[in-house]
């Protein structure tokens, strides 16, 4: 293990993704998403808009929290207004988001995102603070955006091996998405993935 330590560690993401991505819309209905990963036989997806830029990660916990409520018999909330959007961070926290410039409504809250990102907090997303706005009723016919993780932990293919466990580690994360510069998803590294190559080092590396 010893002669094969550093040639492993040279290794990158690019070398360990699996390169068959398999994705599904933000606008697909979560049911079709859910049949989708079953028949991936896998445990997440990236999720891409309509350009193929990756807008979010939907995994078994997403599809199980959503499960978990559909027996609930709760009555639609209201929702404040048009320009909100409901996001699931890493972890499974709930945000709603303010789509209106910063500074515009008076319940925004400005943030600024893990990844350096800034974007605004609706502070009442259920309420009717202002005259302006209209209160319009959730939908029960939910789509994977409503659902899916919105903070994308990724990487790019060039990212080394030893960064891609730390990542990992550090995020909580069981998989990360390969990015191209574009922010299209190019390939999946998973923990399977790292264990693969711990345990047959002689496969991803070959002898010189």
């Amino acid at each position: 293990m010893n002669n094969t330590l550093h040639p492993l560690l040279s290794l990158t993401a690019g070398d360990l993704m699996s390169r068959e991505v398999k994705a599904v819309l933000n606008n697909a209905p979560l049911r079709d998403a859910a049949r989708q990963l079953t028949e991936f036989g896998v445990r997440g997806v990236p999720v891409v808009n309509e350009s193929g830029r990756c807008v979010g990660v939907l995994s078994v916990s997403d599809l199980a929290r959503w499960t978990a409520g559909l027996g609930k018999n709760r009555t639609p909330q209201p929702r404040t207004c048009s320009n909100q959007q409901k996001v699931r961070e890493v972890g499974g926290r709930e945000t709603v988001l303010c789509l209106l410039p910063e500074g515009v409504c008076p319940i925004q809250r400005p943030r600024v995102n893990s990844d350096g990102v800034r974007a605004s907090i609706c502070t009442e997303p259920h309420s009717v603070p202002t005259d302006w706005q209209v209160v319009e009723q959730e939908s029960a016919s939910e789509v994977v955006r409503d659902v899916m993780t919105t903070e994308v932990v990724s990487i790019g293919p060039d990212t080394p091996l030893s960064e891609v466990a730390r990542v990992m580690l550090d995020r909580g994360v069981h998989r990360v998405v390969v990015l191209d510069p574009g922010d299209c998803p190019i390939g999946v590294v998973s923990v399977d993935d790292l264990l693969q190559v711990l345990a047959h080092p002689e496969i991803a590396v070959p002898s010189s």
